[in-house]
């Protein structure tokens, strides 16, 4: 387990806010929960709650914490990260690993 001022060494470091939203973005955190219908519901929420998590993990070292284990600091600091990117996205670099085949968006 991390100490707090690890926590707080990592999230002060750009690179690794950068990182945090990749793993946020990856784990499909904003996405809409799976459905029974699916078939991959327990895999695509598993990761959802990991990434969660993390998060809530990660935010228990904020100098200050919103109520309900809502990990908002954190996850506005990552956004902060997104919203000051200099570096343009690629539609190459860009990938929806639930797309499919021949689907762009």
């Amino acid at each position: 387990m991390l100490e707090k001022t690890d926590k707080l060494v990592l999230l002060e470091s750009a690179p690794f806010r950068r990182f945090l939203l990749a793993m946020i973005q990856s784990a499909g955190v904003f996405d809409v929960t799976a459905t029974m219908a699916d078939g991959r519901h327990l895999y695509l929420e598993g990761r959802r709650s990991l990434a969660l998590e993390i998060l809530r993990d990660l935010d228990e070292a904020q100098p200050v914490s919103l109520p309900a284990g809502i990990p908002a600091a954190t996850l506005i600091q990552t956004l902060h990260e997104l919203a000051h990117a200099s570096r343009k996205e690629n539609v190459l670099e860009r990938r929806n690993i639930h797309a499919e085949f021949g689907d762009d968006a």
